[in-house]
């Protein structure tokens, strides 16, 4: 009995954003040639007067023309990990899947095909698997023109609010959940599927998710733009431990590197701060706990050569430990030092303060004057206050902090706004705060 003939299709139309594919398509060639399939790129239009995703339409009439005994469709921008088995494996001949699903209604105006189906099947169509059998799942309409089948999609609130997301994008989408149901295809999930095999949700110390339910063998965003698109897939395939193996060429940036730190700024906030730190000659870190915003702060002060002062009486305890995930690894007075050492004592223009914030400012070690300061210490209205009172006179340049809009400290913004007044206040990336004069 001969191997099943397998196809690997992607699509890419007019080069899309290459600095994606760089990092894709070792990874969907390298699956293709683990599961013996051939991995073909879609790269030219056949509907033009359909929106480009429509183009995936092409599969119904390339696998049969290639006589595929399974057709396995992923999109440029997904990333698939070297571990991942054949998925072919996973279903039935008669059955189609897809990652994941959501309600068809949601996202499609019902017609008779949906409603006499009833199973509202919604595809997410950047991981599609189907037979031979199954090959209506591709079959581009014939009943609808592309004004009718657009005016039919209506995108969720999340994806309008990504900027990058509208009806036409989704076209591919909405066939393939109306060609399940006008077909009767058995449909379900590589999610569900992953499930079932034990592949459950996995968080870190700090409760961020770090393996999806349903298995962590894939990467897709679809809502992000090209740039933090990038961006993200760097951190996955370094996560993912691939990065020498697949022979990659992606420096770490000093960004990269403190987000691999236990700690609660978003890249974001990380990257801020490395960018003010850039035009800064002196700056003081108010809390550090292991050293992810003083990693940056370090890196970015004058080119790593301006003077950073890490204050931090370095004990956990206190308000702010009943916060903290259980899992971080530390119980109320537990000295972490050494551990912030081991993520940033190699700096050499960096000088840690194990005190308070007023103990440190009291102190010789820090000049009278600098010309930033980052506050993240104790979050508790008070401390702020006291905080801004002893450092904003002493800052020549920017004053900041973190945590501004966060319900569980709303002493931070509290006492902001009563230092300086909401006029003088300006809100950075997610939680951070700012003030360009540390003059009331």
């Amino acid at each position: 009995m001969g191997r099943d003939k397998k196809t690997v299709f992607t699509l890419n139309v007019d080069g899309y954003a290459p600095e994606i594919t760089a990092l894709t398509y070792p990874l969907i060639e390298a699956y293709a040639d683990k599961i013996g399939a051939d991995f073909h790129i879609i790269k030219e239009r056949k509907f033009p007067e359909w929106p480009v995703t429509y183009e995936k339409l092409q599969i119904y009439q390339l696998a049969q023309e290639m006589g595929n005994d399974w057709n396995i469709y992923i999109d440029s921008d997904a990333l698939i990990h070297p571990d991942t088995q054949d998925l072919t494996l996973l279903i039935p001949r008669d059955t189609v899947a897809h990652y994941g699903k959501d309600h068809a209604p949601t996202r499609w105006r019902s017609d008779r095909f949906f409603q006499r189906d009833g199973r509202n099947f919604g595809t997410g169509n950047w991981l599609t698997v189907a037979s031979d059998l199954c090959i209506e799942l591709w079959k581009p309409l014939d009943d609808l023109t592309p004004e009718q089948a657009i005016a039919n999609i209506f995108p969720t609130v999340l994806e309008k609010r990504s900027g990058v997301i509208k009806r036409d994008h989704l076209i591919d989408d909405y066939v393939l959940s109306r060609n399940i149901a006008k077909y009767g295809l058995k449909a379900t999930t590589f999610r569900e599927i992953f499930i079932d095999m034990g592949h459950v949700e996995v968080k870190d110390a700090q409760g961020k998710i770090i393996k999806q339910a349903g298995g962590h063998f894939f990467y897709h965003h679809y809502l992000y733009p090209t740039d933090p698109k990038v961006v993200d897939m760097k951190r996955v395939l370094r996560q993912w431990g691939v990065v020498e193996i697949m022979g990659y060429d992606i420096p770490e940036t000093p960004v990269d590197k403190a987000e691999r730190i236990k700690g609660w700024m978003t890249r974001k906030e990380l990257e801020w701060l490395y960018d003010k730190a850039k035009t800064m000659k002196s700056v003081v870190g108010i809390g550090n706990f292991l050293g992810r915003s003083t990693y940056v702060l370090a890196s970015g002060c004058n080119g790593g050569e301006g003077k950073v002062y890490a204050v931090d009486p370095f004990v956990f305890g206190g308000d702010w430990s009943k916060f903290c995930n259980p899992n971080i690894g530390y119980k109320a007075g537990d000295d972490f030092l050494p551990d912030f050492l081991k993520n940033c004592g190699h700096f050499k223009n960096l000088t840690v303060v194990k005190k308070t914030s007023l103990e440190a400012a009291a102190m010789d070690v820090i000049p009278p004057e600098v010309d930033m300061v980052f506050i993240d210490g104790d979050h508790d209205y008070k401390a702020v206050l006291a905080d801004l009172a002893t450092w904003a006179p002493r800052t020549k340049k920017l004053i900041c902090g973190h945590d501004f809009n966060d319900p569980m400290y709303p002493g931070v913004k509290q006492a902001v706004y009563e230092y300086f007044g909401a006029d003088a206040v300006t809100t950075g990336p997610d939680g951070l705060w700012a003030t360009i004069s540390g003059d009331k």
